[in-house]
């Protein structure tokens, strides 16, 4: 398993691009499903269609899509 370095490293390097993509509301680090630290990517809407561009895992670091719904700063 990835230690919080290797997390932190692997979200600098793909932040960018998850963000860019349209209904990705949020890229943190985070306790997945699993109980592993890894990376939470939230989303607004149907996760399943991020799949084809977010893989399940980078570098041995999982990577979860969750559905938050739009976030809006205030």
């Amino acid at each position: 398993m990835a230690d919080i370095e290797q997390i932190k490293a692997v979200k600098r390097a793909h932040e960018r691009a998850w963000m860019a993509l349209e209904g990705v509301e949020a890229v943190g680090i985070g306790i997945t499903s699993g109980g592993h630290t890894g990376i939470i990517i939230s989303v607004s809407a149907n996760p399943t269609r991020f799949r084809r561009q977010i893989p399940e895992r980078i570098d041995d670091v999982p990577v979860e899509i969750r559905v938050s719904g739009p976030i809006i700063a205030h």
